[in-house]
């Protein structure tokens, strides 16, 4: 029995994790919700025995007897006492229907109500969890792959509202209405209530039995599955070219072949289950009324015999469904649980996060008291896996309008600088100013002030307008703002070439662009607002000649208004600086012109030498 223990005090410990995501004002809805269908149980029982007055009066009026006792004083109180036996069955008849339809039409009013609600959650906590995500450091954002924040933002929050905690109300609600049947069996026969409950209850024992662990298993299996499966989708499209220049898209199709197979034959079990159930639980209930019925009328006489039997037929037709219900609840609790391991991991990592501002900035051009001045000062940091530092104590300053070269062999920390102070990365020793306060206070207080081009672009499936105001809404920014951006950036004459200009859609991962374009686009993005400071991770690498010549005269034309600091892979580009920074092992080796830089650290000579290659 210890297996079983742990399994149901792990499935609870996870019903509880999924009702505390909720806000105090959600749980309160949830536990009327559970109410109200707890006491639709009593139609239930009305109905019920509705349907015993109908078999009663059916088999006295056969019998030409005269009905006495309860059913008179029914019949009595509901003025039927004169009626002719016709009548009388007749009205109470259409009453038991009438409460039978009443109550399953409010259940699915009810029903539907309570999963647009927890949709209506699901999408709440998704909404908070992702802000708390974007909140992240750099560092621990990259703990997970993109698909497994995409499937436990997703698919496990969903898991979690709709399957976990709707299965749980749902099971609350049904286990209910069979305590009220049974009790109400139990006032008509207590020997027949025993019999009914020792074979559906053993049948239904067994079922669950069999069907926990394994629903367990499979969730966790599908879970492993899909994400994988997503992966693998996700390669080979994101490096479609590089793998097949290699001929090696058979194997991705045959990696995804064989790992949708899993998920489908998982599922495919999974869907089973219910049938099963549904199926054991039919018969379990075919099997006791027969064993009723027989001993009613070996016990009894035939008006009770009768009465009794149509009192169990009329439960058994509730009670059936409501088992069925709690044992497909019960699951859905158990597959979900092995479906939201990843996502219930991920919500205890993260949730005593602060979450992103909410505030909408709208679109600036103009920064006001923005000083585009940098200042590094004793700055340390390490990678948590890393056994050595990856930027030693480092202090610098960049004044407003300087133009600064980053160069070194790679692995140096040019990369991780940069990341500092854009404030994607904390220092765990020193601090970083840009404007005065730490860059993220910059970020928040100048929005657009500071601009960056990585060397790798992304281009979303969305409009060239869309992808260079990305972040903001296109109704917003003057069309004029959008095409002095992409003049600056050397492909306004290509736009206009496109017969729908800036609503053309470029495709995923701009398919239909080529490295040039899709680099001097994201070009055009960082400058569109327009900023005092730019950080460039050598964004004119995939350009020609003249275009990069075109692109790098533009940007330094910005040189004395905007702080430029960039990562230089190219010689032209470090000897147009103002000021070189060598780094090399974490450490800023030296700083100056790029002729002192050469004299100062040896090694550069021959970084000069590798840079002069790629002109």
């Amino acid at each position: 029995m210890k297996p079983n223990f742990r399994v149901n005090s792990e499935l609870l410990r996870v019903v509880k994790s999924a009702f505390a995501l909720l806000g105090w004002r959600e749980q309160r809805k949830i536990k009327q919700i559970a109410l109200v269908q707890i006491l639709l149980s009593f139609l239930d029982l009305l109905g019920i025995a509705l349907f015993g007055l109908v078999a009663s009066l059916a088999v006295t009026g056969i019998n030409s007897k005269t009905p006495g006792g309860t059913v008179e004083r029914i019949l009595n109180a509901l003025n039927l006492g004169s009626s002719s036996f016709q009548s009388q069955t007749a009205v109470l008849a259409t009453l038991a229907l009438a409460v039978f339809i009443i109550r399953t039409v409010l259940s699915m009013f009810f029903i539907r109500r309570t999963l647009n609600f927890l949709g209506r959650c699901a999408a709440e906590i998704a909404t908070c969890l992702f802000g708390k995500v974007l909140a992240q450091p750099l560092t621990d954002l990259g703990k997970y792959s993109s698909q497994q924040y995409i499937y436990s933002l997703t698919t496990g929050i969903e898991t979690l509202t709709l399957r976990v905690i709707g299965s749980a109300v749902s099971v609350i609600a049904d286990a209910a209405l069979l305590i009220f049947v049974l009790g109400a069996l139990v006032y008509v026969s207590l020997p027949m209530t025993i019999i009914a409950c020792i074979v559906v209850g053993g049948m239904s024992w067994v079922l669950h039995q069999l069907t926990t662990v394994r629903s367990r298993a499979l969730g966790v299996s599908y879970t492993g599955l899909e994400i994988s499966s997503r992966e693998s989708l996700v390669d080979v499209l994101t490096s479609f070219r590089q793998i097949a220049s290699m001929g090696r898209l058979a194997y991705y199709k045959q990696n995804f072949q064989d790992s949708r197979g899993k998920v489908s034959t998982a599922l495919a079990e999974y869907n089973f289950m219910p049938f099963m159930g549904k199926y054991v639980i039919e018969s379990a209930i075919f099997v006791s009324a027969f064993m009723v019925a027989g001993a009613q009328f070996l016990l009894s006489d035939a008006i009770n015999a009768v009465t009794t039997l149509s009192v169990f037929m009329a439960a058994g037709s509730r009670l059936a469904p409501a088992v069925l219900r709690i044992q497909q609840g019960f699951l859905n609790l158990n597959n979900s649980w092995g479906r939201t391991d990843s996502t219930l991991t991920l919500i205890s990592e993260i949730k005593n996060l602060p979450s992103i501002d909410d505030d909408l900035e709208k679109f600036k051009n103009e920064h006001h008291d923005f000083q585009p001045k940098i200042e590094l000062a004793n700055v340390a940091f390490r990678y948590p896996l890393s056994n050595s530092q990856t930027l030693e104590s480092t202090s610098l300053v960049i004044e407003p309008g300087e133009s600064i070269a980053l160069v070194g062999p790679s692995g140096s920390g040019k990369t991780t600088l940069i990341d500092l102070m854009l404030g994607l990365l904390t220092p765990q020793i020193g601090e970083v100013k840009i404007s005065g306060v730490s860059p993220k206070e910059s970020i928040q207080m100048w929005p657009g002030a500071i601009g960056y081009v990585p060397q790798e672009m992304y281009i979303s499936n969305a409009t060239v307008a869309a992808n260079v105001a990305l972040g903001f809404s296109v109704d917003e920014i003057p069309e004029i703002n959008i095409w002095h951006a992409l003049e600056k950036a050397q492909i306004a004459d290509f736009i206009s070439s496109l017969d729908d200009g800036l609503s053309t859609l470029l495709g995923d991962r701009g398919i239909k662009l080529s490295g040039g374009q899709k680099q001097r686009l994201g070009i055009a993005r960082a400058l569109l607002t327009k900023p005092r400071v730019l950080f460039l991770d050598e964004a004119t690498s995939a350009l020609d000649s003249q275009t990069e010549y075109e692109v790098s005269e533009a940007i330094n034309g910005l040189r004395g208004e905007v702080t430029l600091i960039v990562i230089a892979h190219r010689l032209s580009t470090a000897k147009r600086a103002d000021r070189v920074i060598y780094l090399e092992a974490g450490k800023l080796m030296a700083q100056g012109s790029f002729d002192e830089v050469k004299r100062l650290v040896p090694n550069f000579q021959k970084q000069a030498e590798l840079m002069d290659l790629g002109q």
